[in-house]
């Protein structure tokens, strides 16, 4: 096995599997705590796939692209979240501390067109014209699930 392939899961646990029903695998506490494990996720993935078909597979066989989501105020971290609509609920929430005019709408404004972009929470009223960019930010912070040693230079 090179460094750049990742053993199937279910390869693995079944060969752990056999080597403990054949007795040439010593069984341990952990093992067996890492056996229930699996039964328990193996259950609930068997759960979802019923549920939704094709759910528990990547599509195209690609890595998932992860992303957090850091909220700040006039540059001080508020938090980190997993969603993007949890980060605007956040931004939101520190922006409503202080009363807002009647007739005050918000919006989330994006840098650019790009997925990743960094967004602004702005103000809009009571009149017209009456337009504020907060300090509340979002920035995205991209990543990915899996090493690609070929990514680097």
């Amino acid at each position: 096995m090179t460094s750049t392939t990742v053993p199937d899961p279910a390869t693995v646990l079944a060969d752990i599997r056999r080597r403990l029903a054949a007795g040439t695998l010593p069984l341990t506490v952990q093992l067996l705590q890492t056996l229930g494990a699996t039964m328990v996720l193996e259950a609930r993935l068997a759960a979802a796939e019923a549920l939704s078909p094709g759910i528990t597979h990547l599509t195209d066989d690609q890595p998932a692209t992860l992303a957090v989501y850091t909220v700040t105020r006039r540059g001080l971290p508020l938090g980190t979240y997993t969603s993007r609509e949890a980060a605007r609920a956040k931004g939101e929430a520190a922006l409503k501390r202080c009363p807002l005019p009647e007739g005050v709408t918000t919006i989330w404004a994006p840098d650019n067109g790009d997925e990743h972009a960094p967004e602004d929470l702005m103000t809009y009223g009571p009149g017209p014209d009456d337009e504020t960019v907060t300090s509340i930010r979002i920035t995205v912070q991209p990543g990915l699930v899996d090493y690609d040693p070929e990514a680097e230079g």
